[in-house]
């Protein structure tokens, strides 16, 4: 067949071929060159930026509250509208 040398030159192709693919794929040039611009825009950093000062979390917060109140009192009219129109219970 091929000989000693031919099954040496197989050998380092099978073992050295792939280490060089992930040392190419792996490195810092080819994210930079093929993945870093796709990853914003699959992933784009937040729009908002979150609070870090302790008077910015407590304001955000109540914000968050209030709104969760108004939805409340929302959900509770529709209810009673809806409990309204409907007779309400027990009303047969």
């Amino acid at each position: 067949m091929g000989g000693p040398g031919l099954e040496v030159a197989r050998f380092m192709l099978y073992v050295f071929a792939p280490i060089g693919f992930m040392v190419y794929i792996g490195g810092p040039g080819f994210y930079e060159r093929y993945v870093a611009d796709d990853v914003y825009q699959f992933n784009p950093p937040p729009k908002n930026k979150l609070p870090t000062e302790s008077s910015d979390i407590r304001r955000a917060l109540e914000e968050l509250q209030a709104k969760r109140e108004e939805r409340r009192l929302l959900r509770e009219r529709i209810t009673k509208e809806m409990a309204a129109e409907d007779g309400g219970p027990g009303s047969k």
